[in-house]
């Protein structure tokens, strides 16, 4: 089986821990997580990643956010084991990106780079910082937020996922997967007065009052609470190296590969029903020609033909079923790996 490529974007607004979040998933799955590793292709961005993560565990220096008007770009690779699973051309964005205008003269360029992004996205993660999260939940998590307050400018990039959503259902395509992804978690309790397991218990059940975007028709999400670190409300550069403490970092991952093998799996079961309606088809039409009179003396040209299309087909169909076995498989085991994780189809949250 091929290793599949998804083209992954990071959207969130400014701050909200995006740059930080990439660094603290390479450092986690680099190493090696409950078997699973990530790697960057390009040995110097490997480098870089390692770099910026030892000054994090080290010296308590927070990884530089990415606020130059060009995104940061990483080719990584996916395996189990020795086993590649997914390959990912992954797009880091400033936060400045999603939410300025693209309409001036002197509009930066990435503001253009990151709207052609997300139509070409097979998976999104949508970066919400956990302490504005947190305050949503205190206030009752209603629904409505309203965006021209909203700190985590939910509606402005959740109108510009849904603009892609809408034109790859005009062509019948799949719509990108989408990880709601909550940084900061360790702040959840002292923002909420919950404790965490509350808090995020609150968020799960109320998920489409907050990003709405979750419920629409065909859309599969999963919402991912991270945290880097117990830092508290840091708001300085530094941060204590001992409270560093990585947590659910790989599950956005998995779940991207999840919903890629789960669309696959889709898109090759209907084309085995195609291809067995071809060997019907055609069975019956070399049946009709060697019936009669003479059995098909005269038509052994065209007979032959057709039992030629027909071992054709059947070698594809083998192989295609050969593969969606391969990919059941494989996504029977993701979803184990995620089966405590709240995953929702058009808006309704499945059960685990």
């Amino acid at each position: 089986m091929s290793v599949p490529r998804i083209t992954l974007t990071m959207l969130g607004a400014t701050s909200c821990g995006k740059t930080t979040y990439l660094h603290g998933m390479y450092a986690r799955l680099s190493q090696g997580f409950n078997g699973y590793f990530l790697y960057a292709t390009d040995p110097d961005a490997d480098l870089d990643l390692a770099d910026a993560w030892t000054a994090l565990s080290e010296e308590g220096t927070f990884p530089r956010p990415n606020d130059v008007n060009k995104p940061v770009g990483y080719e990584f690779r996916f395996l189990q084991g020795v086993l590649p699973l997914l390959e990912i051309d992954c797009l880091d964005f400033r936060g400045g990106a999603g939410t300025d205008r693209g309409n001036r003269e002197d509009s930066p360029e990435d503001i253009a780079m990151l709207r052609e992004r997300i139509e070409v996205s097979d998976a999104i993660f949508l970066v919400l910082d956990g302490q504005h999260v947190g305050q949503w939940i205190a206030d009752g998590a209603r629904p409505h937020v309203n965006p021209a307050t909203d700190p985590m400018r939910i509606a402005t990039f959740s109108r510009a996922i849904n603009f892609v959503i809408g034109k790859r259902r005009e062509t019948n395509e799949p719509p990108p997967s989408l990880v709601v992804l909550v940084t900061k978690t360790d702040l959840l309790p002292q923002v909420t007065g919950m404790s965490t397991r509350e808090a995020l218990a609150t968020l799960a059940k109320n998920l489409t009052n907050l990003v709405q975007l979750v419920a629409a028709d065909g859309v599969s999400a999963m919402l991912c609470p991270v945290q880097i670190g117990n830092f508290g409300e840091a708001t300085g550069p530094t941060v204590n190296p001992s409270d560093v403490d990585p947590r659910y970092v790989h599950n956005p991952i998995i779940f991207a590969l999840l919903h890629y093998l789960t669309e696959g799996i889709t898109r090759h079961e209907q084309q085995i029903r195609e291809v067995g309606g071809q060997i019907d088809r055609q069975g019956k039409e070399v049946a009709t020609l060697s019936a009669g009179l003479f059995g098909g003396f005269f038509k052994r040209g065209e007979m032959k033909s057709g039992n030629a299309k027909i071992d054709a087909w059947r070698e594809e169909l083998r192989s295609m079923e050969d593969e969606v076995s391969g990919a059941r498989k494989r996504a029977e085991s993701l979803a184990e790996e995620l089966h405590h994780m709240p995953i929702y189809r058009s808006g309704k949250l499945q059960e685990a």
